[in-house]
Order: structure tokens, then sequence, then C-alpha cells
């Protein structure tokens, strides 16, 4: 890097990659980003503190692995299922989702030690103060492409959890619908809405006769939920949202596109025996972006967000969609 690069002020994007890449996570509130940007540091400075920081020499994982080769091998993977194929794998995720909501209901929207039950009471406020990191990406990706809160007056949040990005979404957006196939989590959401005295959200239940709401958005969101679903139920969640668009409308999510060796077939699924876990799954962007010309939409920017699923970039692949409907 030369000289004249380094004198350069570091970026809300420096920031952020020194979250992610050097401590593998994302920072805790936009507030956090925002400090960091008013100390005033060059990049070099900023990327200095970081590697200096008690966090990062704490960390003990080895070397980042080299990121996953620009054609790897393929995959199969089944993301076509009939109607009774979906409802049992709904009911199978469904099951999982329902259990730990009540059990675990913060840890299990951000897998972090601080989150757990015995834990949360004296993080809840940093737990929800996460929220402010999508607001920020919506915010800014909806910037990019010269749109605003204020004209996409319906946002859908799909996987809504406790309302951790609920409640900062809802500050931005004039009306808010959230869904989410926990009971629990759907009870604390609205406690929570509640407590704050936010009245512009509708909270609604996920299930196999309606994964939404009925209506159309002018914003559907989803991020850290597709990925816990198998591929026919992500593909299926993805051809009602796409079709609830309404004509100018954005979608933006999260899904997981590729991990070497990852195969799906869907009768060895149903086939499982015993309780389900916290399955991690994909979509092929093929099968993505097959969805999206069926619906008729516009690809803006696809992005590469793997640190949110793995640390090993050479396994896994995660990509952020932005697509709009014209109009």
């Amino acid at each position: 890097m030369s000289a004249a690069m380094e004198a350069i002020a570091a970026t809300r994007d420096d920031v952020l990659g020194c979250y992610r890449y050097l401590l593998g996570r994302e920072p805790e509130s936009d507030a956090v980003v925002q400090r960091h940007l008013s100390r005033g540091l060059t990049a070099s400075e900023l990327r200095q503190s970081f590697l200096r920081s008690a966090e990062f020499r704490s960390r003990s994982a080895p070397p980042p692995a080299p990121p996953m080769p620009l054609a790897p091998a393929p995959i199969e993977v089944e993301s076509e299922a009939t109607e009774d194929e979906l409802a049992a794998m709904l009911a199978r995720t469904g099951a999982y989702w329902a259990r730990i909501g009540g059990e675990a209901p913060h840890w299990s929207v951000l897998t972090q030690d601080r989150f757990r039950p015995g834990r949360i009471a004296g993080n809840e406020a940093a737990f929800h103060a996460t929220g402010e990191v999508d607001r920020a990406l919506v915010r800014d990706l909806l910037a990019r492409h010269g749109l605003e809160p204020a004209g996409l007056p319906r946002l859908m949040e799909f996987g809504c959890g406790v309302g951790r990005a609920t409640l900062a979404l809802a500050r931005d957006f004039a009306g808010v619908t959230a869904c989410d196939i926990s009971p629990a989590h759907l009870a604390l959401a609205r406690r929570a809405a509640a407590a704050r005295g936010v009245s512009n959200i509708a909270f609604a239940r996920t299930s196999a006769a309606r994964p939404m709401p009925g209506g159309h958005w002018n914003l559907w969101y989803s991020r850290l939920v597709l990925q816990h679903n198998p591929p026919p139920i992500i593909a299926w969640l993805l051809r009602v949202a796409f079709r609830r668009l309404a004509p100018g409308g954005i979608a933006i999510f999260q899904v997981p596109t590729h991990c070497v060796g990852y195969r799906f077939r869907i009768a060895d699924y149903l086939a499982r025996e015993g309780e389900p876990g916290m399955e991690m799954h994909l979509l092929p962007q093929a099968a993505i972006f097959a969805l999206a010309a069926e619906a008729g939409l516009r690809v803006l920017e696809v992005r590469e967000d793997t640190h949110l699923v793995s640390g090993n970039p050479a396994a896994w692949l995660s990509n952020l969609f932005v697509l709009r409907r014209p109009g």
C-alpha cells in the first residue's frame, strides 16, 4: 500500500472490514462504528488498533483459509418439492425453532455465549443494539441505488426472531410487518416493541398455509434466517416473497449459495430420525437467479458475506442479494 493510501482517513467500510475480517464478527452497533470513525485515524492506524486489541490477540484461530476457488466442484441440491414434502420439511424445522425459541430465544438468533439464557439479563441491551447494523445496512444499500426508506413505506421482515433488527428498522419505515416461525420469539418481540412504545409493527406467525401475511411489500428483508431452512423451503419462501413485491419494490436478503461437499436430497432429509437441531443449508446462485427471472426481478447487487456463516471461506460461500421489481 502506498504512503498516500496509508494517509487516507478510515471509512465506514474500513471499520466494518476490521470487525469482519480481523475479529470475525459484526460490530455491536452503529454507534460503535461511529465511535471508531470519530477518532480520526487513517486506514492503517485503524487496522493497527484492531491488531493490537485484546480481542484480536486472544483469538487462537489458525490463519484464515484461502477463498473458495472461482469454479468449485458442483454439488447436488434438490430445491423443488411437492406441497406435502414442503409441509413435512416445515414441520421439522418449525418444531426445532418452537423449542429453541422457548429455551434460548436470544442465543438462537445470535449464537454468542453472552446471549445465552444465563447471561442475557446483563447483555440484552447489547443484543438489541446489534439491530442498528441491519438498519445501517439497509439504509446504505438503498442509498447506493438512489432510494430511501421514506419512498418504501411497507417493509416485510422475514424471520424477525425476538425483534432485534425489527425495532431498529421500524425507526425508518412507516409500516413494518415482521413474521417468524417461533411463537416464543414472537411473544418476546411483541413485548420488546410494547416496552419501547413502538406501534408501527405488525407481527405474524409463519406457517405452511401462510408463510407471510397477504398484501404487497415495498421492501422484503431477511438476514441470518433462510440458511436454517432446507433448499426447497428457501426456494418456496423466495418465490412467495418475490411475487409479493410491489412495482418498484426491493428484496434484500442473505443466503449461503455453496458449500464444499454439501448435498441435499429430499427423500434422505425426510427419512432422518431424531429431533432436529439448528440446521445450515444453502440455495445455489443459479436457482436464485432463476427465481428472480421467473418473477421479473432485476438483479441490482450480489455481495459476498461469507463471514456471517463461517470462518472458513474455502468451504462456504454466502451472498447478500439486492433485487428490484421494475416499475
